[in-house]
């Protein structure tokens, strides 16, 4: 399979070397920067593995390298699978590109924080070949050629309401991720997930980065309660909007556990202030606010937390 991977951080980074290790596809990297991409070419893509105590080394001779600048210097329309794993506030940027590189019957996979972004990737891609995705493992980028694997967790997969696509394709795509031990699942409707990762990015993504730790602190029971209160703010906008999602006794489990697998990461939050990037606190607490203002739901916790944060980075 030919394969698009468009953003380079953390998580597109650990996704690139783990497929790419399979060597079985041919896969191209699209990055946000001429600089990274020189770097990649010259250094290669190193994914280090603390649970194993290994790391892995894949030269450029495992994928095609690409900046936004060089797009068309790309065989355009040839890729099977193109996976968005950028930030949600460059998703139109990186849908542009998308459209350059996804092949007729090509799908494109939103592996993104936040939500809407799989509805401004199909206002230019088109709505039958988008689905969205939602991924658990953990990852922070040490440079820009080095990703640390700091949890192994799950990939979810599935359609969107007007998603177009077939048995045989969603087998080869959880084949694809499989073999790059991914852990990959199909949903027939990915918004419940997608809604769910929400819920818990809200909970440890802000309060971790305005604290300055690591997800495991947030263990910690005063720091949990104030998690978990942001957390259920999300969960109630859901329900009004007819998600089906867990109650929230469950959710509880689900975010102590995430937070345990987790503990030594740094969430891209944190990661994106320590590095003086924009956050994702906008398309993560913000779209929760906006939802909930339309229903006249209040959130606020998630509005705290916001403007916290938008604080610390303006």
């Amino acid at each position: 399979m030919k394969i698009g991977i468009v953003g380079i951080g953390s998580i597109g980074g650990l996704i690139a070397g783990l497929i790419a290790n399979t060597k079985k596809h041919e896969l191209a990297l699209f990055t946000n920067t001429e600089i990274q991409k020189l770097k990649l070419i010259t250094n290669g893509l190193t994914i280090k593995i603390p649970s194993k105590n290994n790391e892995l080394v894949l030269n450029q001779n495992v994928f095609s390298i690409y900046s936004k600048d060089d797009i068309s210097n790309y065989n355009s329309k040839k890729c099977d699978l193109v996976l968005i794993c950028t930030k949600s506030n460059s998703t139109l940027n990186a849908a542009e590109i998308t459209k350059e590189i996804i092949s007729d019957n090509g799908y494109c996979i939103s592996i993104q924080n936040g939500i809407g972004n799989e509805n401004i990737i199909s206002s230019i891609i088109g709505f039958n070949s988008v689905l969205g995705g939602v991924i658990t493992h953990g990852a922070n980028r040490i440079n820009s050629t080095t990703i640390n694997w700091a949890g192994i967790g799950e990939l979810f997969f599935g359609s969107m309401p007007l998603t177009k696509i077939k048995n045989k394709k969603i087998d080869e795509i959880i084949e694809v991720f499989n073999d790059a031990e991914l852990n990959a699942s199909f949903f027939q409707d990915i918004r419940s997930k997608i809604w769910l990762k929400l819920a818990i990015n809200a909970a440890v993504n802000p309060l971790a980065s305005i604290c300055g730790v690591k997800n495991g602190a947030l263990l910690e029971p005063a720091l949990f309660e104030s998690a978990c209160s942001a957390m259920f703010e999300v969960l109630n906008v859901a329900r009004e909007l007819g998600i089906e999602i867990p109650d929230n006794f469950e959710m509880i489990e689900v975010l102590s556990n995430i937070l345990n697998s987790t503990s030594e990461n740094k969430c891209s939050m944190l990661q994106d202030i320590i590095n003086g990037k924009t956050t994702e606190i906008d398309s993560i607490c913000g779209e929760v606010i906006r939802k909930a203002e339309v229903h006249g739901i209040q959130t606020p916790i998630n509005s705290i937390l916001m403007a916290i944060v938008s604080g610390i980075t303006n």
